[in-house]
């Protein structure tokens, strides 16, 4: 039978979710940054993409820790497993590039980094590294 620490996933869920906050506001204010210079800018806004694929991995992850919550109190401790390893898995480093990141970096997007670097253990290896990459200057 599996063990799981519903204190850790739930705080996980919290941290996920002011990331997310914090990406999602940037993601916006990039918008109507770009649609101010909408004239000089091409159509596809690779900084905006590259905030939006950090907001995907967020939203994905809290989405499923959130469903692993639920079947754990429901005692289906087969299909948690399954929904944490779905999160692990969606949140892999291939997604996101670094060079897709605005420089320097907007405040909002070094907190949602910081935070969810923060999870120690929780992402695969590769994003772990990403994220990092990510955060420097």
């Amino acid at each position: 039978m599996a063990s799981f620490d519903t204190g850790r996933l739930c705080a996980i869920v919290k941290i996920l979710d002011q990331a997310s906050t914090h990406l999602r506001l940037a993601a916006r204010e990039c918008a109507l940054a770009g649609a101010a210079t909408a004239m000089t800018r091409p159509a596809a806004d690779p900084t905006a993409s590259g905030i939006t694929a950090l907001l995907s991995v967020s939203e994905q992850a809290s989405g499923s820790v959130r469903r692993a919550l639920v079947h754990i109190r429901n005692g289906e401790d087969q299909r948690a497993q399954h929904e944490l390893d779905r999160a692990r898995s969606q949140s892999c480093g291939a997604v996101l590039t670094p060079a897709g990141l605005p420089r320097p970096l907007p405040r909002r997007v070094t907190t949602a980094l910081r935070l969810m670097q923060g999870i120690t253990g929780f992402f695969p290896s590769e994003t772990e590294q990403v994220l990092v990459r990510a955060a420097l200057p």
